[in-house]
């Protein structure tokens, strides 16, 4: 489904003056329907292997290939019908929500972006799915759980029916017991929809818990 082929990249450090290595010539795969655990240390390179997977930042070399489409050179027009194939998942959700819109404005976007349809019952069968009541909506983001933001960012994820997640550590942020519900949830929806997961995170027991195979990161390559 998902290819990455020799993906490299520097950053540049103007402190010292000098390049260094953050990817070096990393490749995987993910199949449809599978569950793959990209683990490591922090720093290790994992957040920005899933960005450049998702075409959010450039690699320096290697290419990205999805359902046989190179999407390395493609333009961000281009690229539309990936975003909505391929979802992200972050462990700061509250950084996706406008703090100025009610969380029912912010969940309707991606409907308007990709011209999908935009009703009630859509929006309420994808807050039944995460178990959050539509009340919600008329909320604004600070004045909900970190657990209930989490849960509207997968409900907003899903209303563009993807065949991807990438997930970036998303219990990372939350007390113990709702990484819990947030982790159940997730694995849920996997199995109900048949959905391939990327779910990078530096816990072992997570990782063994959500996946089918797992890839370990040190120092910017997959070992």
């Amino acid at each position: 489904m998902l290819e990455a082929v020799d993906i490299s990249k520097k950053y540049w450090d103007r402190s010292s003056g000098k390049h260094y290595d953050v990817l070096r010539n990393c490749s995987l795969t993910i199949q449809s329907g599978e569950a793959l655990g990209l683990m490591g240390p922090s720093g290790c390179g994992k957040s920005t292997l899933a960005r450049i997977l998702l075409r959010l930042l450039p690699a320096d070399s290697g290419r990205i290939i999805f359902r046989s489409q190179d999407l390395t050179t493609l333009s961000q027009a281009q690229l539309k019908p990936f975003r909505q194939q391929v979802q992200f998942i972050s462990q700061r959700p509250e950084s996706f929500f406008d703090p100025l819109l009610k969380l029912g404005a912010s969940l309707r976007e991606p409907l308007q972006i990709f011209g999908l349809p935009d009703n009630s019952e859509i929006i309420e069968s994808a807050l039944s799915t995460v178990k959050l009541s539509p009340a919600l909506l008329d909320r604004y983001p600070h004045q909900v759980s970190g657990g209930e933001v989490q849960r509207l960012s997968i409900a907003r994820a899903l209303l563009l029916k993807p065949q991807l997640l990438i997930l970036d550590e998303p219990t990372s942020m939350l007390d113990i017991s709702v990484q819990a519900q947030i982790l159940h949830l997730l694995k849920s929806i996997r199995q109900q929809q048949q959905m391939a997961f990327l779910f990078i995170s530096h816990d072992h027991d997570v990782i063994r818990y959500m996946c089918d195979r797992q890839l370990q990161m040190r120092g910017g390559k997959l070992v």
